[in-house]
């Protein structure tokens, strides 16, 4: 663990051995990972938050040493986040999730409306059909195929491809440190977790992108709770326009583009990002209807 402040625990989470981070006191702020990542790709975030706030971040079921599904579906993974808040005591948070987390994240704040306090989408996957077509490709593979990906990326030197598949996610990879890429990549090196990602993928994403009946745009106006939408202005794998239209959807809602960011603004953009979500969740924001405020760093 590369912040001794932050703690890893296991809890178990519907007969799942559920390994999460833990660290800080207060209003509690639940981090909701996506594909190809785990818990611990959100340290730095946790490190910055964790003085105002008790910030829990779960590894998914597959991710991260997390125990896996049978079967990955959303109801089961909504399920999942709800049974971890009862493991870990929680009654009400504030939920963010990046990417597939962010789908995660809003479906269950549609389930859930009084155990999400305030609600944060990051590069959100389920606001659009549109898909970056490496991701579409991915999900069309055959069994075989995605066995034999796999192996490649788990072969000596797979480190190489396992980067290049984050660096989808990221434009300016130069920004992340070595000791980030290095976390990013020992992540990605567990057969399980690329397993489980290439399941969730299929799950999501088919020929014509994103799945409609995981297009949660249609619900976005039931969503009661202050929402912040943080969209990198050059995400390659979700468009930043569906983060725009979902905000005008939402009552209580507030768009913030990253300038200079890919999908994985909380990264390569870091201190944009905590400009971003700061004000957010430690003070009453203004959530009169839906805002833009650019972030220029």
């Amino acid at each position: 663990m590369g912040f001794d402040t932050i703690s890893e625990k296991r809890v178990m989470v519907q007969g799942l051995s559920t390994s999460y981070l833990e660290a800080g006191t207060g209003p509690v702020l639940v981090l909701i990972h996506g594909n190809l990542t785990a818990a611990q790709g959100w340290d730095r975030t946790i490190e910055e938050f964790r003085t105002t706030h008790k910030v829990l971040a779960p590894s998914l079921p597959g991710y991260g040493g997390t125990s896996p599904l049978r079967d990955v579906t959303l109801d089961g993974l909504v399920s999942f986040i709800a049974a971890f808040l009862d493991a870990t005591s929680v009654d009400t948070a504030i939920v963010l999730g990046h990417s597939a987390g962010g789908l995660i994240a809003a479906q269950f704040a549609l389930e859930n409306p009084d155990r999400v306090s305030r609600l944060v989408l990051v590069d959100s996957v389920g606001l659009g059909r549109a898909i970056n077509p490496v991701v579409i490709a991915g999900a069309l593979l055959p069994g075989w195929a995605t066995e034999i990906a796999i192996a490649a990326l788990l072969l000596p030197g797979g480190g190489i491809l396992r980067a290049l598949m984050r660096g989808v996610q990221v434009r300016r990879p130069w920004r992340l440190t070595v000791q980030e890429w290095r976390t990013q990549t020992r992540i990605m090196q567990a057969q399980t977790l690329l397993s489980t990602s290439f399941q969730a993928v299929r799950l999501v994403v088919g020929p014509a992108g994103q799945r409609g009946r995981y297009n949660l745009v249609e619900r976005l106006g039931e969503l009661p709770m202050p929402t912040l939408l943080i969209w990198g202005l050059t995400d390659e794998v979700v468009p930043f326009w569906q983060g725009i239209r979902a905000a005008r959807k939402i009552p209580r809602a507030r768009f913030v583009p990253l300038v200079s960011a890919g999908h994985a603004g909380y990264l390569e953009c870091h201190v944009d990002f905590v400009t971003a979500l700061s004000p957010f969740i430690r003070d009453e924001p203004d959530t009169s209807g839906p805002q833009r405020t650019p972030t220029q760093r």
